[in-house]
C-alpha cells in the first residue's frame, strides 16, 4: 500500500538525488487514499486529551461521549534539549518524539482517536527527522514503514531536509464521533479531511531550496476513515471521497445554523 508522501518518491529510490525530487512530487498520496464513494459515511497540530465538547450520545466501546470535531490534536512528546527547527540553511536539532498514547490499544472510541493522532504525530515526526520509530510503533501492519522510507533514506544520505512546517501533513476530523459498523470486529468509519501545508519546503544538497508540495493540487482530501481494532490494536485506512465537498466543520455548523433560522 503506498503513501501520500512516498508513491513516486519509491519509483526513484535508486537514483540519488531524484529520490529527493521525487517526494515533492506526491502530495495526492501522503497516506493510502483509495478512491471510494461507496463506502459508508461518518459525517486532526497533534493532542492525546483534545479539549472536547459533550457528544449528545454515549460512544460504543467503552469510550467516553467527548466529541472529536476539528483538528486533530496530539500533546504526548519526549523532549530532549532546546528544540531548534529546520530552516534553509540546517535541518531541525531536538525534535519533540511523538510516543504512544496510553490508551492507544483500547477497544474504544478514545483509543481509536488516539491511536490514529500518534500516527499523524509520527508521520509529521519522520518529514522533519528521517526517523520511523514512533511510526513503526503507529502502524501495526508495517505498510506505511515500508512506503516512508524513502524519507529515512533521504535523511540517512544527507540529501537534504525538510522545513517550513511542523505539520506538513494536517488532518480534521468532520463529526464529533465515527460511524460503527456492525459486525464480528469492531470497525468505525470516520469522515475527515487530509490537507497539506502549503509552507512546507524542502532543502536538497547542490539543488537549492523548492515547495515541498509541487505540481499537485493543495485543496483538503475529504476522506472516510477506517478504523479496525485486530489483535488488540487499531488499523488505520483513509479512504479518499470523490465529488463532495471539503468543509470545515466550522463553516459547516455556520451553515446549519443559517439554515435553521432562515
Amino acid at each position: 500500500m503506498t503513501t501520500f508522501l512516498s508513491r513516486r518518491a519509491a519509483l526513484a529510490a535508486a537514483t540519488g538525488a531524484g529520490a529527493a525530487a521525487a517526494l515533492t512530487a506526491c502530495a495526492s498520496d501522503i497516506r493510502p487514499l483509495a478512491d471510494s464513494s461507496s463506502a459508508p459515511s461518518s459525517e486532526a497540530s497533534s493532542s492525546t486529551s483534545p479539549s472536547a465538547s459533550a457528544s449528545p450520545s454515549a460512544s460504543a466501546g467503552g469510550s467516553s461521549a467527548k466529541s472529536y470535531l476539528g483538528p486533530v490534536k496530539f500533546d504526548n512528546y519526549e523532549k530532549k534539549g532546546e528544540y531548534v527547527p529546520a530552516d534553509e540553511t540546517h535541518k531541525a536539532q531536538n525534535v519533540p518524539k511523538p510516543l504512544p498514547p496510553a490508551n492507544m490499544h483500547e477497544n474504544s472510541i478514545d483509543g481509536a482517536y488516539s491511536a490514529f493522532s500518534f500516527w499523524l504525530a509520527s508521520v509529521n515526526y519522520l518529514v522533519l527527522t528521517g526517523d520511523d520509530e514512533p511510526l513503526k510503533q503507529a502502524d501495526p501492519s508495517g505498510r506505511d514503514v515500508k512506503s516512508f522510507h524513502d524519507y529515512v533514506t533521504f535523511y540517512e544520505s544527507n540529501e537534504g531536509w525538510f522545513y517550513g512546517s511542523e505539520h506538513a501533513l494536517q488532518a480534521e476530523m468532520m463529526t464529533p464521533q465515527p460511524e460503527k459498523v456492525e459486525g464480528s470486529e469492531p470497525l468505525y468509519y470516520w469522515r475527515i479531511t487530509l490537507s497539506k501545508d502549503p509552507n512546507a519546503m524542502m532543502h536538497v544538497e547542490g539543488k537549492g531550496n523548492r515547495p515541498m508540495y509541487q505540481n499537485t493540487s493543495m485543496e483538503p482530501e475529504l476522506s472516510n476513515l477506517k478504523l479496525s481494532y485486530q489483535d488488540g490494536k487499531w488499523f488505520t485506512y483513509p479512504t479518499k471521497v470523490r465529488g463532495q465537498s471539503t468543509a470545515s466543520p466550522s463553516a459547516k455548523s455556520s451553515d446549519e445554523a443559517s439554515s435553521k433560522n432562515a
